[in-house]
Order: C-alpha cells, then structure tokens, then sequence
C-alpha cells in the first residue's frame, strides 16, 4: 500500500522579501511551513521543492533566487511523478512570475486539486521603478548614441526627481523628470557620447524619493562595447553599375559596416596600388574585374599577398581568361559572347554559414542573373553556396560559390544583375530583410579573418548574470596545428577593484574548459598563458557580469493567479498564517486514496532441484519396498 504524493512547492525568489512582512518571511514563515510538511507527512508522502530561476529540492539561503518560473516548476514535478499517484499539489507564491509560460496553462494537465498559499502583498507601493533601458550593444567611439528609459511611478503625482546617468563613479548626464499621474508610465531618450573604445559602464539613476517601497530598483547598470572603428569594406567596378549601388546600400544598412565604392580609375587616382592603404580594408568586392578593359592584375595580386577576402562579380565585361588564372577556386569555358538568365537554387549541402527560411523562400521568386554561356568547373563543390537553375531546370554550376586561394578567402557571383534582387525584395515585402540578410552573411563570411593562433581562450558567454556560472574554454595546438592535450593553460580574472583571482583550465576532449563559479556584478578582465614547444602564449580580453533585476521590476503580489489556481483544480487558496489549515483539507478528501499493488511471481517446478531430488528419492523408495516385500 502506496500514500498519495503531495508535492509542497515553494516560490523561493527575491520579490517575497520586498514586502512589509520580510521579517515575517525571515523568521517564523519557515518553521509554520515545516509544521504543515510534518503534519501532512503522518499520511502522505510529501515530497518539498524549492523554485525560481531554477527548482531544487533544498536550498542554502531561501528567497534569494533572481528570477520566478512557476510553469518550469510544474511542468518539473509533473514529468518527474508522471503515472504516480499525486494526491494535491500546494503551492506558496506571491503570483509573481517573470519567466516562463502562464502557470494556469501548465497546471492543466495534472489531475490532481491545487491549493495554494498566496504570499506577498498586494498593496500598490508607493514605489519610482526604472523598468528598462533599451540600447544598441555596441557603438563607435566618437558618435552618439541614444539611450530609451523607461520608467513607472506610483503615488508621486506631482512629484519630479531627477534622472541621470553615471560612468566610472562621475556624473555625465542628468535631467529632471515630473510625475503627472498616480500611476505614470513614461519614456525619455537620452544621448550620450562614446568617447573611450573598449568595454564601458553606464549606470542610469532615477533619484530616490521618501516613502518609496524599494530603492533597488530605481538603477540599472548598462553595458556597451564601444568600437574604434566599423570595418572597411571597398568596392571597385569596371564602370558604374546598378548592382554597386545596391550592394553599397545594402551593406551600409549594417551599422557595423562602413563602404566606399569607386570606379577603377577613381581607385587608382584615390588609394591607388598601395598595400598600406588597402590593409585598412577588411574586404574588396571587384565588380566585373578583371575587364577585358582594365586587367586589374597587381591590384588582385596585392590583395592576395595582404590576405584581403574577395568577392568577384562576373559580368558582360569581365575578363574570363584571366579570371581563370585568379586560382579562385573556379573555371568558365564561354561558348562564344552568348548569355543564360539563371535563377539561384540554395545548395542544402552547403555548410560555411546558414540562411533563414524567409532567404530560401524569397529567393525562388527573385528574378535571374545575367551569366555566361558556357561550361563551368568548380575545384570544391562544397563551397557551392547557390546553384543556376535556367527555366526549370538546375543545373551543377554554381552562381555563388566560395573558395580560398592560399590563406585568402575568395568568393564569385557568376552573374550580373543582382540590384534586381533588393527591388523584388522590397516590392514583396516592403523591406529588404530578406536581400541584406544574403549579401550580410557573404560580407561577415570574407571580412572574417581566420584564426591561426596557437593559443586561444573565450568566455562562453560575454555577458553573464550574477547567478550564472563563469565558465571559459580554451584551445591549444602544437607547432603542426594539432591538438596539444597535456598543456597546463592558467587563467587570472580582475575586477574593477584590480583584485586578481588565479585560475587553472582542466582537459576536455581536444580543449580546455574552466568553470570560475560566481562573480559580483562589474566588469572583469581575464589574462590566459601557456607554453607551446618552449614558447609562451598569452590571450587576454573582457567579460561582464550584471544584476539579474527582474524580480525588484515588480512588487505587488498577483493573489488572483494563485486564486484561480486553486479553484481551477478542486482546492483552496489560504494565507500564510492560515495554512495549517491545508492538512485538514486534504485529509478530510475522499478522492485521494492510497493504492495498492500485488505483486505475484510464478516459476516452474523444473527450476526447484531439490524437489526433483526428493521426489525421485520417494519414488526409488517406493520402488525398492516395493520389490524387497514381492508386493508385485
């Protein structure tokens, strides 16, 4: 005979403390809810869970959890006593959940009643909350950038306080604010210049007033990686063309991206064939060069020697003899001066970065490139991005295809017309989402550099939230590039204090991994070293780590969630000082009943020797007294 289960639930998160019974929750709460589980567990099998961000089974410091995910939680115990006898499920929660799914919609599948403990206060608090600063994650040094706050006041109708914003412990901006209404929501913008590159802090303020409820959430710490400058992208044609001005167009709408397009004769009079200058560009795109007008041979030769990625458009112009000699990885055999429309058909199997559905979908509707008649050889049909489909028909060669020539990652587009790709797009869709998600995954793909560094290390994350595990890998190969795994890789992290803490990475697989634990929120700085082959390595870079603040954003208890819980499932709700009344409850319910196994094992009668043995010792027995006494 089995008990019913009953599961306790309790909400162990922040925002149960930010009420004017903390002290109650503090001090007698916890031993009133270990004499409800005491009582229950003289006929139930009680089985108590602790949730959040995450549910446990017991916990170290109680109400500390920094987020609420009451759908996680019953969804946890529901697939953990799946086809078990579960007999009621309490649960004790303010209501309050900032993750997850509505709890009323993951409670449906259980069969069993609810009763719940409605914690918290659902008082509105004279409180001034800073909700939400929306920003952009990275921007340039030297620009502006704008800053969204979003703020909400209650109680402080015809109040003001002043709002500013700090970086490194100085004041750089601030602004009074006025409250209209008792319950007043309102955004402003600010803007701030970025004058430092690298990693920085901006700490956004609402002033406190008197009487507020909370005062944790009236700042919020923002992180923004300020760059030196975007990376340079130059387009080169043969001579002015409707696909340069897309293509500049469409790339200059990523903010991480600056372009300069010029025409051949421009580029010669303006940088020139000077290899200094053209480091300074983390990408060309020559649009139908080599020409049979401007051979553009020491220019593609200089590109080559700087690594510079390539993308070569094809055209009417286009020289393809000496295209052939660019060891690009691809060979056009024209068929006299004749042209194909052809459409682009995604390749499945191609694997150096993925399109979304929108891209493959679009992409069928999109009219064709102009190409060249003829025959085509790729060296590596994996790089095959998009092939030529004429008519119905698709075809092998490619109309976008990738390749390296030595350490110089090189791309073709086999034909010309592609501005006609952003009009389609745009008439479809009114936008060109779908074009500039194509062209920015070639241009991210070349302006890439490849990593040939012996010794690298990363965070796994570059933001972390203050309950989440710091946790770093590293990779370290010999002098032939191949795996090393008996380095000894150390790690050292500062804060903003300059403390040093002093790590060692432990071997997995083919890298390193090193699990940091939990850090105060800030921004750190980490330095890895090791030894290849007698030689010394070292990797350095930043990290960050922010308050998780979602449970300060609201205070005011939700009882009719955890009201309609309960009546939902057959139960009650009570409060806190009321919820010994809940093993009465149950304990007075017909419906949860104990259940009752039998459990019968059959064997056969060959299985027991003994047996046989004594049965066959009866009947030689029998036999002998038998025959000693002539019965037969």
């Amino acid at each position: 005979v089995i008990p019913p289960i009953v599961v306790i639930g309790l909400d162990d998160s922040r925002s149960i403390l930010l009420t004017k019974d903390s002290a109650y929750y503090k001090s007698d709460f916890l031993p009133q809810l270990e004499k409800l589980r005491t009582t229950i567990a003289q006929k139930y099998d009680v089985r108590i869970f602790h949730f959040g961000k995450d549910t446990k089974e017991s916990v170290n410091k109680p109400f500390a959890q920094s987020q609420t995910n009451m759908s996680a939680y019953l969804d946890g115990i529901y697939n953990r006593y799946y086809n078990q006898n579960i007999g009621a499920v309490i649960t004790l929660s303010d209501g309050i959940y900032n993750q997850g799914e509505n709890p009323l919609t993951s409670a449906e599948k259980f069969n069993a009643p609810f009763y719940t403990v409605a914690l918290g206060d659902t008082t509105i608090p004279r409180d001034i909350v800073l909700k939400d600063v929306l920003h952009n994650d990275i921007v340039y040094a030297g620009n502006s950038f704008p800053l969204d706050v979003q703020l909400r006041a209650r109680g402080f109708k015809g109040r003001s306080a002043m709002l500013m914003v700090e970086q490194g412990g100085k004041k750089i901006y601030s602004k009074p604010v006025s409250f209209s209404k008792d319950n007043n929501f309102m955004e402003t913008e600010i803007r701030l210049e970025a004058k430092t590159s690298g990693l920085q802090r901006y700490r956004v303020i609402i002033e406190s007033l008197p009487a507020e409820v909370s005062y944790r959430n009236n700042a919020r710490d923002i992180f923004i990686q300020v760059l030196d400058s975007r990376k340079k992208i130059l387009i080169i044609g043969e001579s002015p063309h409707p696909d340069i001005a897309a293509l500049k167009q469409s790339i200059e709408r990523n903010k991480s991206y600056e372009v300069k397009s010029l025409i051949y004769n421009e580029f010669t009079r303006e940088i020139g064939l000077n290899a200094s200058k053209l480091k300074n560009y983390q990408m060309v795109i020559l649009h139908q060069l080599p020409s049979l007008k401007e051979s553009g041979a020491e220019l593609i030769r200089l590109l080559k020697e700087s690594e510079i990625s390539v993308l070569y458009i094809v055209g009417g112009s286009s020289s393809l003899g000496q295209l052939n000699q660019l060891d690009a990885g691809i060979a056009i055999s024209p068929n006299g001066t004749r042209t194909n429309e052809a459409f682009g058909a995604l390749n499945p199997q191609f694997g150096y970065f993925t399109l979304s559905e929108d891209v493959s979908k679009q992409l069928a509707t999109w009219p064709p490139l102009i190409v060249s008649f003829g025959d085509y050889k790729v060296s590596d049909r994996q790089g095959i991005m998009m092939y030529q489909r004429i008519g119905r028909v698709q075809s092998d060669f490619p109309l976008i295809t990738f390749g390296k020539s030595g350490r110089q990652k090189t791309a073709i587009i086999t034909g010309e017309g592609i501005w006609r790709w952003f009009i389609t797009d745009y008439s479809q869709t009114q936008g060109f989402v779908a074009s500039d998600e194509l062209i920015n995954k070639i241009v991210q793909y070349l302006s890439v550099k490849n990593d040939t560094r012996q010794f690298r290390t990363r965070p796994l994350k570059n933001i972390f939230a203050d309950d989440e595990h710091i946790s770093f890998e590293a990779d370290v190969y010999n002098p032939s590039y191949e795996p090393q795994k008996d380095a000894i890789v150390k790690l050292s992290i500062t804060d903003e204090q300059n403390k040093k803490s002093d790590y060692t990475f432990q071997p997995r697989g083919d890298n390193y991994y090193l699990d940091a634990g939990l850090l105060p929120k800030g921004i750190y700085k980490y330095a890895a070293q090791t030894d290849i082959a007698g030689k010394h390595f070292s990797a350095t870079g930043e990290f960050i780590v922010r308050e998780t603040e979602l449970e300060y954003l609201e205070t005011t208890a939700d009882h009719r969630l955890m009201t309609q819980l309960a009546h939902q499932h057959g139960g009650e709700m009570v409060y806190p000082r009321d919820m010994q009344r809940l093993a009465e409850m149950i304990s007075k319910r017909t419906d949860i009943q104990p259940t009752s196994y039998l459990e019968s094992d059959l064997q056969e009668i060959i299985h027991f020797r003994w047996l046989f043995f004594l049965v066959l010792i009866l009947l030689a027995t029998e036999w002998f007294l038998r025959k000693y006494f002539g019965s037969y």
